[in-house]
């Protein structure tokens, strides 16, 4: 379908282990680093792709997002990254028979317009006929808004630091007229451990199926301990599985009522500031990355498994002066409405570009 869209690939990107990891760091190849300052990670899974992005080398790359690895390159990077409503864009059949269809594929571009573009070409090739078309957006809309504004997350809140720029975001919505209110996410406790064990599903049946899929040269002791370690969490926790898989599936049901409230919900895209190289390394023990994982990607997973749509866009920058993306979600089909409200924040406060 890219392709169909007149895009001409480039070549292949570094990413993390199978997507599983928010940090593409790699043992042997090394990690990606984010251009806005070599020290920090340039996010993952989509991380190559944002990294060339931000650096000017291309004005947009493909990205795909089962947790946020959309969102979270373009919020590391200083990128829009929209991750789409499930069924927008044609998918193959191992997504589409996931039990839950976590995953999403989209772009990461620099600005509004090019992540808009996309959308509308994508459309000529293929139309979810169920779902609201997207169109040519081209300006930001009329309508004034009802935003809900969330700083505690899926498990873990923001820092303080976030939850401020978080706060700063919502009082420039304030500001262009938007009708703003503090709440919480529409989740119930259950979910962080849902769809941590969903996600270590993913690693179970690739390690089982390892060498079926990719013959005798595959060697599971060459995987990283991310992978190895979701891998045994599926199997210990085999038997929850089909209640958590249940529960994921009832999620959109809880947002969709969430939404019968508000138009967009604001929340950073993730919790705390860009670490360092190494904060996620995957050599370290498994017990160490997860925690450190599951305190910084605390918001993206949402959508993932209710399978609305979120952009993340880069209207904020942390003290330390690298971008911290800002999240809108929307009911499912509701793409236009967060490409119209990009264009107008877009607008209202320009965000840098490392070529600026």
């Amino acid at each position: 379908m890219f392709l169909a869209t007149g895009l001409v690939p480039l070549g292949k990107t570094q990413l993390s282990e199978f997507g599983f990891s928010p940090a593409a760091e790699h043992p042997r190849l090394g990690p990606v680093r984010s251009p806005w300052d070599p020290d920090h990670s340039a996010g993952a899974s989509s991380a190559g792709s944002a990294a060339l992005v931000a650096a000017g080398a291309v004005p947009l790359a493909h990205a795909n997002d089962g947790g946020g690895s959309i969102r979270i390159p373009a919020s590391v990077n200083g990128l829009v990254g929209l991750k789409p409503t499930r069924d927008r864009l044609a998918q193959d059949k191992l997504l589409r028979d996931m039990p839950v269809r976590i995953v999403s594929d989209g772009v990461v571009t620099r600005s509004v317009r090019d992540t808009a573009a996309f959308y509308r070409e994508a459309e000529k090739v293929y139309r979810a006929l169920h779902l609201p078309p997207v169109g040519d957006i081209t300006r930001p809309g009329r309508a004034r808004l009802r935003v809900a504004v969330v700083t505690e997350g899926v498990g873990a809140e923001a820092s303080p630091e976030v939850a401020d720029l978080t706060l700063k975001t919502a009082r420039l919505l304030e500001e262009l007229g938007h009708r703003v209110t503090p709440t919480t996410a529409p989740v119930p406790e259950s979910f962080p451990d849902d769809f941590l064990l969903y996600w270590s599903l993913l690693a179970w049946a690739i390690v089982r199926t390892g060498r079926r899929r990719h013959g005798r040269d595959w060697d599971p002791d060459k995987l990283d301990n991310l992978t190895l370690g979701l891998a045994r969490h599926a199997r210990r926790h085999l038997h929850r599985m089909p209640l958590a898989i249940a529960r994921l599936k009832r999620s959109r049901h809880l947002t969709g009522a969430f939404y019968g409230s508000y138009d967009v919900v604001l929340t950073p895209t993730l919790a705390t500031q860009t670490p360092r190289v190494g904060h996620l390394d995957p050599t370290q023990d498994h017990d160490t990355i997860m925690e450190r994982m599951l305190e910084w990607v605390a918001f993206t997973p949402l959508q993932n498994a209710t399978g609305e749509p979120a952009v993340s866009l880069p209207l904020a920058t942390t003290a330390a002066g690298l971008p911290q993306g800002m999240m809108f979600g929307a009911a499912a089909g509701r793409e236009a409405t967060l490409l119209e409200l990009a264009y107008e924040l877009e607008e209202a406060r320009p965000w840098a570009r490392i070529q600026d």
